[in-house]
């Protein structure tokens, strides 16, 4: 039972905490030290992913109120190495570093896999280093600074440094940082500053950001959702098709130029130009396989996207998410977003998307996507409708306020030949509307009159006695039509019964009990299958398709046919009567 424990301080690794344990207790060995801690002698002690820290917590969670789960996500890199594979292998990881472990949580993470290969010595940053000594006494491995690809504090903004110390050295022996293996010099440095420009070093520090907000992040992205945002992504930066496909080579090259090979090759992570290795190319497609969280990362970055930018509602339109604006001047809701009604569909010419947008007040416009600015939702291609609301507003203008034509014109965003145009429309439909009521009555008279008269006549016939009465009521009036027409006459003729099944039955049941008496028992058997037996009395296509109007043949072969277990007894009882 544990005594007392070391206070933990802010981002150290758990290899730390238990170096430090050690160093200060009275024990002589590791070994005593991990039996105390685990009640087991034999604990393996990782510095990234140690086991069994459920028996650990339950002993030292006298000396501090954290819990578990809050224990292990804040000193170990699990956040970091867990956030883009998903919840469900986050909860396999997470219980192989609580129970005692059984399978290597590096197979789990997709770490074995990876070419971003983990640091060979613990790293440290002289100014943390400094500060630690002056404030506790003592200083500590930090989760973050041990990070791939992390090579500058993020605190300080100074390069780190390799201390003596190795990373991954089992329990051969437990170190805390000190003045004999933190030496600070030239060749101890992750990188040399003068190998770097200013902004090369600014995106290596952005990079040290980004990796300790993976740390912090609690949220779990799977493959399809990482799809889904990465497409997204790529859309609102042009590096996809009209079709959805990205422009691998434009990608490419952007990615390469952005930043540069120099930053790449210290950061394990030039992309090649071959297809099947390039995880550039892999990461921007279906995720079929995981990638490490520094080139989400660098990924993410080149995007100009953060970690929780995947948490944003998933945006799947090429015109964003809705409500959109109205566009019609003559709206007192002008500019507003108020349209909900959008429907899409491609350009046969460009393959871009075409948008139409339909308001409730009748304005309705369509816009050419996808949307690469927001100023790009308030512009317009054409205009499908202006609606009653733009109409009642020009013959306002017209009619009681007596504008000009082209003062309207101006106020409704439109030339002055629509303004004249749908001035007159309105009197030329109310003018129209009058003469179709009165052929309304007349056709339909007609019709009734036809059908009164001939009771037995079908449509067809009706029509082509009054062809010029069924043209107009098909037009204008086709509800009507279909409503006061005589019913469609349905044939009840018999089916065609020129196959007699029955008797074909008989027939093939006769045929399938005479080969079975050819069958020579002596030779090596073949499995008994419905194709098999069909292929033998030469009746393949009608065994496969109409055997079930072949009721006692089917029943017949569905006793004989084998399954692949069946065959091979009898195949062995053959055997043993062989020999």
């Amino acid at each position: 039972m544990l005594r007392w424990f070391p206070r933990i301080h802010e981002d150290e690794s758990l290899y730390s905490i238990f170096a430090r344990y050690f160093i200060q207790s009275p024990h002589l060995s590791i070994r005593e030290a991990l039996h105390e801690l685990f009640n087991d002698s034999r604990a393996v002690l990782t510095p990234d992913f140690p086991s069994n820290l459920g028996v650990l917590f339950n002993q030292f969670s006298l000396f501090s109120n954290i819990n578990l789960d809050e224990f292990i996500c804040k000193h170990t890199p699990l956040n970091y190495f867990t956030t883009f594979i998903g919840e469900e292998q986050f909860e396999k990881v997470f219980n192989e570093i609580r129970n005692p472990k059984r399978k290597n949580v590096q197979m789990l993470t997709g770490l074995v896999a990876s070419t971003v290969k983990e640091t060979r010595f613990f790293k440290y940053c002289p100014l943390c280093f400094e500060h630690d000594q002056k404030t506790y006494g003592e200083s500590f491995w930090r989760v973050s600074h041990q990070l791939p690809g992390v090579l500058i504090c993020q605190m300080h903004h100074s390069v780190l440094h390799y201390s003596s110390v190795k990373y991954r050295y089992r329990n051969a022996e437990l170190h805390t940082p000190n003045v004999h293996n933190c030496k600070p010099s030239e060749k101890s440095m992750c990188i040399m500053n003068e190998d770097f420009t200013k902004d090369e070093l600014t995106l290596l520090i952005k990079v040290a950001i980004y990796s300790k907000q993976l740390l912090l992040n609690r949220e779990k992205y799977n493959d399809s959702q990482l799809t889904k945002k990465y497409k997204e992504f790529l859309r609102e930066k042009g590096y996809l098709t009209s079709g959805g496909n990205v422009k691998q080579s434009h990608l490419y090259s952007a990615f390469v130029s952005f930043y540069g090979l120099k930053i790449l090759s210290a950061l394990q992570s030039i992309p090649t130009s071959e297809e099947n290795t390039c995880w550039l190319k892999s990461i921007a497609r279906k995720h079929k396989k995981s990638f490490h969280p520094l080139r989400h990362i660098l990924f993410l970055m080149f995007l100009g996207k953060t970690v929780t930018d995947l948490s944003t509602p998933d945006d799947n339109s090429p015109f964003g998410n809705g409500p959109y604006p109205c566009l019609n001047p003559a709206a007192v809701h002008h500019k507003e977003l108020v349209v909900s009604q959008l429907s899409i569909k491609r350009c046969t010419d460009t393959g871009y998307p075409i948008g139409t947008f339909t308001c409730k007040c009748g304005f309705q416009y369509t816009r050419l996507g996808p949307d690469k600015k927001a100023e790009d939702k308030y512009n317009y291609r054409y205009v499908r409708c202006y609606g009653e609301v733009w109409q009642d507003k020009l013959i306002d203008y017209v009619d009681n306020k007596k504008y000009s034509f082209r003062k309207i014109a101006k106020i409704l965003e439109v030339d002055v030949g629509t303004v004249i145009k749908y001035y007159k429309t309105p009197k030329k439909q109310s003018s129209e509307q009058g003469v179709n009521e009165i052929s309304k009555e007349l056709y339909r008279s007609v019709w009734i009159k036809t059908m009164g008269e001939n009771p037995t006549w079908t449509k067809t016939q009706i029509r082509k006695s009054n062809p010029k009465e069924y043209a107009w009521l098909y037009r204008n009036d086709k509800e009507w039509l279909n409503c006061n027409s005589p019913k469609k006459f349905i044939n009840q003729s018999p089916k065609n019964a020129r196959v007699d099944w029955g008797s074909r039955d008989l027939d093939t049941l006769l045929l399938l009990k005479k080969f079975l008496l050819t069958i020579n028992h002596k030779s090596r058997p073949k499995r008994i299958t419905k194709r098999y037996l069909a292929l033998a009395i030469d009746k393949l296509s009608l065994i496969e398709k109409h055997l079930i109007k072949l009721p006692l043949s089917k029943l017949f072969i569905e006793s004989l046919v084998e399954s692949p277990i069946e065959y091979r007894e009898r195949l062995e009882a053959w055997k043993k009567e062989k020999i």
